[in-house]
């Protein structure tokens, strides 16, 4: 990792519970009969004009601008170009589900499970659906919808983007620990998950600014069927982890915050 001057120190207490996203959503609980997968012609045509047409052609390059992004291993996704697949990545930006949507996963239609926060937004709740947000459940009825939702995306062979991390960490160096409870989904439907992880780097112009990202994506992983379904799920976790820590020791990871575990006296 890239010896840097972090340019602010945070403190944490919870590496698995805190968030620093800074957001101040009020969440607000889905509806018990919340759909999931919006099926009927109207909002599978907005859906795609609204990703296709608006928010991708219009966020490429001013983001990839501002972040400085670089992809590195896109290649690998030649593997898998017909088949739906599971993204597994770390979560240090508020933009984290646009990255794989706008620079990786093109020209397959990418969908985020993300936290309640995204859909507690008033009057957007519909658009950030269509845009490709899947809530996590609560309700055993949602959580069957949910699984009904993935499942139909997969056939449709799309990507699902899946953030183990749960918790924005901006600008975060390290991998923060995740359990393999999300890895279910891929573990049973025997679909290929693709790690990513997101790195740092220090700008060669626009110095003064935050570093750049790099997206790191690795090769497919697919289930191992000769193992149970724990078995599947705790493999599938340890190499996606295993790849998350390889790219984020590589040297050019610059920290710009420095994450620190706070003592009883301290605050955040």
């Amino acid at each position: 990792m890239c010896a840097m001057k972090p340019k602010k120190v945070v403190y944490y207490h919870d590496a698995l519970a805190d968030d620093f996203a800074g957001t101040k959503i009020k969440r607000k609980p889905l509806p018990e009969n919340f759909k999931y997968a919006h099926r009927d012609i109207f909002s599978r045509f907005f859906s795609w004009f609204l990703y296709w047409v608006i928010a991708i052609p219009i966020l490429y390059w001013p983001v990839k601008w501002h972040f400085a992004i670089k992809v590195k291993g896109k290649k690998n996704l030649r593997m898998v170009r017909h088949k739906g697949l599971f993204f597994y990545t770390n979560h240090t930006q508020i933009i984290d589900a646009m990255l794989l949507q706008l620079y990786v996963a093109g020209p397959r239609r990418t969908y985020i499970v993300a936290d309640q926060d995204a859909t507690s937004i008033p009057g957007i709740r519909y658009l950030v659906q269509l845009l490709g947000c899947i809530p996590v459940p609560e309700t055993p009825k949602q959580h069957k919808d949910f699984v009904d939702c993935i499942q139909y995306r997969i056939k449709q062979r799309r990507a699902i983007s899946i953030f183990p991390e749960a918790h924005i960490w901006p600008f975060s160096t390290h991998i923060r620990p995740f359990g393999d409870a999300s890895f279910v989904y891929p573990a049973e439907l025997n679909s290929p998950v693709v790690p990513v992880c997101v790195t740092y780097h220090k700008r060669r112009i626009r110095k003064n600014m935050a570093p750049g990202m790099v997206v790191h994506v690795g090769k497919p992983i697919y289930p191992d069927l000769t193992l149970s379904l724990a078995e599947r799920k705790a493999k599938l976790r340890k190499k996606v982890y295993d790849f998350m820590l390889d790219m984020s020791a590589e040297d050019e990871n610059v920290e710009y915050i420095s994450y620190v575990r706070a003592k009883d006296d301290e605050t955040k």
